[in-house]
């Protein structure tokens, strides 16, 4: 962290410790706890050397490529360069600059389009997986920013060298838009899914598949040693983390918006639980998943026959879940700035 944020952290866990016992179920006093259980679970980590540097590229790429336009905060309350740096604090330069180009690609379309039927259902028709594999668009399909912005960080990531990765990044991007339609329905009516269809889906929707592209980094699993079943399903499970963590720290936000979609919803309508015990539960699951990731990662870093390209890339996942820290601090310090009081909700 830094000075600030230090100071800010200090504040924050001064206000919570001096709420009483009525203020605990609040929307703030929820999402105080939640913080501290991620922060706790996944210590913040470190920045990049070039965090700076990769905060200052990727907003002048999405600027450049118009994901981005003066008045608009987005980039800000996301800080990308900063997220990617501390998931990757240890790849070249090159390699987090590439990702987080990609990665600001889908967390605009995230918030722009995933998650509204009408404009999902009309960008899939134009196959935005094969946009991002060939770097062209299909005859007749519309120059809009987001076709025109995917090919060029198709052309990003061909620079890199990562043309061997656009079958593995079109994939995860298929997956990703394939659930966020899934999801459409349960929007559309309100209804919260089930535990097992949301978590199923939570797992691409999170649009966690640039960290594939991790594997541009040297060392990494490649050719004639691939990727294999224990090590995408270890990424995977990062994926859903990630997931739900955001859904901790974003739940009062959708909550005022009637969003069924979230963690916390669905527990409360599968259980019959309360909100704010609903919220407890949300904690537990996110814990018990990362306590299946620790699992599962130690026992493939026990594995005496894991060679050291795939040992390599079950570090950079690690990296990824303990850089959720800074994923979900943005949405913290936006939650303080726009609901500043205890009861925010």
């Amino acid at each position: 962290m830094t000075g600030d944020e230090e100071a800010r952290a200090t504040a924050d866990g001064e206000r919570v410790r001096t709420m009483t016992d009525c203020d605990a179920d609040t929307p703030y006093a929820l999402a105080a706890y939640a913080r501290r259980h991620l922060l706790r679970l996944s210590p913040a980590a470190g920045d990049h050397p070039a965090a700076e540097e990769l905060e200052a590229d990727v907003r002048s790429w999405a600027t450049a490529r118009g994901l981005s336009t003066p008045g608009d905060d987005w980039l800000e309350r996301r800080r990308i360069g900063r997220l990617v740096g501390r998931c990757m604090p240890g790849a070249p330069v090159a390699v987090a600059q590439v990702t987080a180009r990609y990665l600001a690609w889908v967390f605009h379309f995230d918030d722009t389009v995933a998650e509204h039927a009408d404009r999902l259902a009309a960008h899939r028709v134009w196959d935005p997986p094969a946009i991002l594999r060939s770097g062209r668009l299909p005859a007749g399909a519309p120059a809009c920013t987001h076709f025109t912005s995917l090919v060029s960080a198709h052309e990003d990531i061909v620079a890199a060298g990562g043309t061997g990765l656009l079958p593995l990044l079109a994939d995860g991007l298929r997956r990703y838009s394939e659930s966020c339609a899934r999801e459409t329905p349960w929007r559309a009516t309100g209804a919260a899914p089930t535990l097992a269809d949301y978590l199923a889906q939570r797992v691409h929707t999170s649009g966690g598949h640039p960290m594939y592209l991790h594997l541009l980094a040297p060392g990494m699993p490649s050719g004639r040693d691939p990727l294999t079943a224990p090590l995408t399903g270890l990424a995977e499970l990062a994926f859903l983390i990630g997931g739900l963590a955001n859904d901790l720290l974003g739940h009062a936000s959708e909550q005022q918006q009637g969003d069924p979609v979230n963690a916390v919803t669905v527990l409360a309508h599968e259980y019959g639980l309360p909100v704010p015990e609903a919220y407890r539960a949300a904690l537990v699951l996110h814990a018990g998943h990362q306590h299946r990731f620790d699992a599962a990662r130690a026992g493939l870093l026990a594995d005496t026959t894991l060679s050291a390209p795939r040992r390599r890339f079950v570090h950079a996942v690690t990296g990824w879940v303990a850089g959720s820290a800074a994923a979900v601090e943005p949405y913290w310090h936006h939650l303080l700035a726009t609901h500043p009081t205890r009861g925010t909700g």
